[in-house]
């Protein structure tokens, strides 16, 4: 896996800020809040089958945006880190007085090591600029017998074949870089390889995205009620681009 440049990580996070721009607290609400606070919900009950989650345990979640699960759960020592956390304190009044929100990157993670109980990264490392030194900071960061939750989307082949086409053709003809939120586009493997270089792998699902969707027949459900012909189609096929893929681990001594 080849490293992107600081460039190209720097166009996709302006193209981050200008998305959250479009953005108010009502409609941060509205589509992002209720979600989140379920999924905190469930999680709380899924960790408590592995760690003993209470009042002191630690837990970080990094590149949480304006808000995640982490300003919803009912236990524990919250912190969150985002490397535009000052752009979204600033942009979005809410209250983020129970969580320690700092401003950083995942590669330099603001923390001493062997810090927290549980870290989860959900999303995110298609967005950084150095996906292996972020899991090697979380790895640093998480206790000996602590828990790192992770998902991120992984692209399906087919997906991939056709961006490399589209890519360059998008970009000569329009200017606009294609997929400019992600610096990345991983299969599922690479996903898999990555962690595996530094966890040990509890729990694995492929096609579950908590509070969206259980499985890969509700993820078809969904994507056939897209109005776009050009999602609908695909999906009739088990063609969705991408799935999410979701694990908790343990890190590798």
């Amino acid at each position: 896996m080849k490293k992107v440049s600081d460039k190209r990580w720097k166009i996709a996070q302006e193209s981050e800020r200008e998305y959250w721009d479009e953005f108010d607290n009502s409609k941060l609400i509205e589509e992002e809040v209720n979600r989140h606070k379920e999924k905190a919900k469930i999680l709380e009950e899924e960790w408590k089958k592995v760690i003993n989650l209470n009042e002191n345990s630690k837990i970080l979640q990094i590149g949480c945006g304006p808000e995640d699960v982490i300003d919803y759960f009912s236990k524990g020592k919250l912190y969150a880190i985002d490397p535009l956390a000052d752009f979204y304190k600033k942009k979005f009044n809410l209250n983020y007085k129970n969580v320690t929100f700092v401003q950083a990157r995942g590669e330099e993670i603001p923390f001493e090591d062997n810090f927290f109980d549980i870290v989860i990264l959900a999303n995110v490392l298609d967005h950084v600029e150095d996906p292996r030194k972020v899991l090697s900071e979380v790895k640093r960061v998480l206790k000996k017998e602590g828990i790192f939750h992770f998902e991120n989307l992984f692209y399906q082949k087919s997906f991939i074949a056709v961006s490399k086409i589209w890519a360059p053709i998008k970009q000569v003809f329009t200017g606009n870089l294609f997929n400019i939120h992600h610096p990345y586009m991983f299969k599922l493997k690479e996903l898999q390889k990555l962690i595996s270089e530094n966890f040990s792998i509890i729990s694995e699902e492929v096609g579950r995205e908590i509070a969206f969707y259980e499985n890969l027949g509700e993820l078809k459900k969904i994507k056939l009620k897209e109005p776009k012909i050009t999602t609908r189609l695909p999906a009739r096929f088990g063609l969705y681009g991408t799935i999410n893929y979701m694990v908790f681990c343990k890190k590798r001594d």
